[in-house]
């Protein structure tokens, strides 16, 4: 799924995730795409609506680089890494509350020039951070970075149709034999799937729905139907998610949807 694109209905679904991996070899690209994101997590249009929307005070006071709310650690010129001292200082100012916006975005443009004890001093606040902050680490070496630190982000990767995530990845791939009605296809995509942790899970279930939505919003006729229906479909799927109906069972019981919409 294309970055811009996902970042876009996540935010109109208002769904968007609180830390952000961003990767990609072209750093100018990055940058767009860091501060794109930084726009849809302070815009303040209305959920439902296209973010950001490029016309409330949030999104007018990003375009002109002057928004308070959007916080930046960078790494000393002189240093070649950014130092845990720096990444404490930083980790203080993530507990002043925002002064405009809902949000308060911490943005890191180098974040795999972090040493080991940097990392692992972000990762508190990526854990447990307080509601209103998200956190955008950009990057162009995804092995700089811890697994426990990977593992608290939503990844995003520039170039061509890169998926969001190993999650996003899978949702796209299950989206698609779904709409298809291709069931080898889902069960290639569906049999890692059912190894996910309960947050990953529940995470790839909102991916699926935001799959579904472009789709649908893409497709025409009997595409765009099973796209809809799809996308109706996660809705009972969180559902049975708040009764811990497992992961193998959620996606048998898609794959049986799927089957009956493709012989119907």
């Amino acid at each position: 799924m294309e970055p811009y694109a996902y970042v876009r209905e996540l935010a109109r679904r208002d769904k968007l995730s609180h830390a952000w991996l961003l990767l990609g070899e072209d750093g100018e690209e990055l940058e767009k795409l860091a501060l794109f994101t930084a726009r849809a997590l302070l815009c303040s249009a209305p959920a439902g609506e296209e973010k950001p929307c490029g016309v409330c005070p949030h999104c007018r006071k990003m375009q002109k680089g002057i928004h308070p709310d959007l916080v930046t650690l960078l790494r000393n010129p002189d240093k070649r890494e950014i130092s845990v001292k720096q990444v404490r200082a930083f980790r203080q100012e993530v507990w002043i509350t925002p002064n405009e916006a809902a949000r308060k975005v911490f943005m890191i443009p180098e974040a795999d020039c972090l040493n080991t004890e940097g990392q692992n001093a972000l990762l508190k606040v990526l854990e447990e951070p307080p509601p209103y902050a998200a956190f955008l680490l950009m990057g162009c070496n995804p092995g700089a970075f811890l697994p426990t630190v990977r593992s608290r982000c939503l990844t995003l990767r520039l170039g061509g149709e890169a998926a969001a995530s190993g999650e996003s990845d899978s949702a796209a791939l299950l989206a698609e034999a779904f709409i298809r009605g291709d069931a080898l296809a889902w069960f290639k995509a569906a049999f890692p799937c059912e190894k996910l942790d309960r947050d990953k899970f529940d995470r790839l279930i909102e991916d699926l729905d935001a799959a579904a939505a472009l789709r649908a919003k893409a497709g025409e006729g009997e595409t765009r139907a099973r796209a809809l229906r799809l996308s109706a479909l996660t809705f009972r799927l969180r559902e049975m998610r708040k009764v811990n109906v497992s992961a193998g069972h959620c996606l048998g019981w898609l794959c049986t949807n799927m089957n009956e919409e493709a012989e119907g």
